[in-house]
């Protein structure tokens, strides 16, 4: 009867080498499933952000442009706060943070084109991050 110990040893040996062999191929899967939900989640934060980052206010109503740019600017600090990439975060806060501080004079005739220059700059820093 002893002998059978040894066998019924190396067969459960074996057993524990394959559960654990498939636990790793299933955490393996899982990380891979994880990265290729967090590109597509990363890709569709990108196109909302960069959407509403192309906002461009109506100029002839300073007082609602300006309502409106800050909405939209709440809108991306919103979609900031759900980025798990720290450049991304920092690219949508940046867009975000200048279309905030938009004032009236801003988007006057004598210097919304200098306003928009600085937006265009920020968005361009939020494409490369979603790049």
């Amino acid at each position: 009867m002893r002998a059978g110990r040894p066998i019924a040893t190396a067969v459960l040996a074996l057993g524990l080498v394959g559960a654990v062999s498939g636990c790793e191929a299933v955490q393996e899967a899982q990380d891979t499933a994880n990265q290729v939900g967090q590109a597509a989640d990363k890709a569709q934060l990108c196109l909302d952000a960069l959407k509403l980052a192309g906002f461009t206010p109506d100029a002839t109503d300073p007082q609602k442009a300006v309502e409106e740019t800050k909405q939209k600017a709440q809108e991306l600090n919103d979609l900031a706060a759900k980025a798990g990439d720290t450049t991304l975060k920092e690219a949508i806060d940046g867009v975000s943070t200048s279309m905030q501080q938009v004032t009236p004079d801003d988007l006057s005739p004598a210097n919304i084109a200098a306003w928009s220059q600085e937006k265009l700059d920020r968005v361009a820093k939020l494409s490369n991050a979603c790049a």
